[in-house]
């Protein structure tokens, strides 16, 4: 059973019995990289031309017309495509319009869930991370499993904590 206001729930990625709790998709910082590649090679364009050199802007205006929209397409993809859902049994991370890949873990195996702001390059702030620490069965050690770049992490974050405290308080019920 899927929950009417969460739209876009792929087939085949919910067990029967399972329901979404709730939702989260990939920040919109993703668009960056195209938008900071796209002002510079503009800034080399108007360089280009001012000083004349056409064989360089001739290059500025290919990247600029060509690889600047591809990155923004990609983008888009993977906004549109990516998502991860809370539902009464598991976290589902759907991943990349093609191939599109789900990975799950049970809500049994987690231990904990944090919410941290990712380093990225030269250690720039990148968009929230959320980490979860899983139990293994045969291991003592904990596994921690980050999914970096959501939006609205601290509410996610804040649906299971409150599906972990339910299970933690009735584990016999939730199923």
């Amino acid at each position: 059973m899927v929950d009417p206001k969460v739209p876009d729930v792929p087939h085949g990625v919910l067990m029967p019995a399972e329901w979404v709790r709730a939702r989260t998709g990939l920040n919109r910082r993703i668009y960056l990289p195209a938008l900071v590649i796209g002002i510079l090679w503009m800034v080399v364009f108007v360089w280009a031309a001012i000083a004349d050199l056409w064989a360089v802007a001739l290059l500025a205006a290919i990247v600029v017309c060509l690889m600047v929209p591809a990155l923004v397409l990609h983008a888009w993809l993977r906004h549109r495509a990516s998502m991860v859902l809370l539902t009464n049994r598991r976290v589902i991370a759907v991943t990349g319009p093609l191939p599109r890949r789900v990975a799950s873990l049970p809500l049994a195996d987690i231990d904990r869930v944090h919410v941290q702001a990712a380093r990225g390059l030269f250690g720039w702030r990148r968009g929230p991370a959320v980490s979860f620490y899983a139990v293994p069965l045969r291991d003592r050690n904990l596994e921690v499993v980050e999914m970096h770049d959501l939006a609205g992490a601290d509410v996610f974050e804040a649906s299971v904590r409150a599906v972990l405290l339910d299970r933690q308080a009735s584990p016999t019920t939730m199923t």
